[in-house]
């Protein structure tokens, strides 16, 4: 696994600027649900609704689908805030934010690309890697190695309570160059379209999940390309 030297990180940040901000419809594609059974849990907890869909009121929920190896390019995940988190759980980092999002490529907790959409204490969709060569558990890595890619702000009052219902699909493909490209799609509009240095996206292979941090969700995932 190989990850660019630390003197390579300010260019790789400055390739932020590549994120290209568009407002086209999204391509339609077929979605596999991701049932509760199939998820596995390693923070918080989730339930599962009479209508099928998911529930966490944790104040951190990590999970990732057992997919036996079939690892999905894309993922949606459905969602509305229904409210905080009875408790709150400051990151490691000490803020304190309300999002939720999804994770890519996981192939363990110090190596993934996460896509989040936050609540508080802004309004933004932010794409981040998460790099720790030689590091595979959180007990090593902590909340070390993250690198904000790309940031979109959203509309609205970070103040004020956003209930509605939400879409966030996320499509990645590697480049033969081996560049990733992350594609977000936010309630139907292509907001970003960004590329990952190689450097910082070589090794990243993994399952698909969900994350959420300080609120109480209820949300549907869902996964398209396996084995992209």
């Amino acid at each position: 696994m190989l990850i660019a030297p630390r003197a390579a990180l300010p260019s790789i940040l400055a390739l932020a600027a590549l994120a290209v901000p568009v407002l086209v419809p999204a391509v339609a594609r077929a979605w596999t649900p991701v049932p509760a059974s199939t998820l596995d849990v390693t923070s918080g907890s989730i339930a599962t609704l009479g209508s099928g869909a998911l529930q966490t009121a944790s104040p951190g929920m990590r999970a990732v689908e057992r997919d036996r190896g079939r690892h999905a390019a894309s993922a949606l995940l459905r969602f509305r805030l229904r409210g905080p988190s009875a408790q709150t759980a400051p990151l490691g980092s000490g803020e304190v934010r309300r999002q939720i999002g999804l994770k890519l490529r996981a192939g363990d907790p110090c190596n993934l690309v996460y896509v989040m959409w936050r609540q508080f204490p802004e309004r933004s969709i932010v794409v981040s890697a998460k790099r720790n060569p030689g590091q595979t558990t959180s007990a090593q890595c902590g909340n070390r190695g993250y690198v904000d890619i790309a940031r979109v702000p959203r509309p609205g009052d970070p103040a004020a309570t956003d209930t509605a219902d939400h879409r966030l699909e996320v499509r990645t493909r590697v480049r033969g160059d081996g560049t990733l490209v992350v594609t977000v799609v936010a309630d139907g509009d292509t907001v970003l379209v960004q590329r990952v240095p190689a450097g910082l996206a070589q090794g990243l292979d993994g399952p698909a999940g969900v994350r959420s941090d300080n609120g109480r969700y209820r949300f549907r995932l869902s996964v398209a390309n396996r084995g992209r």
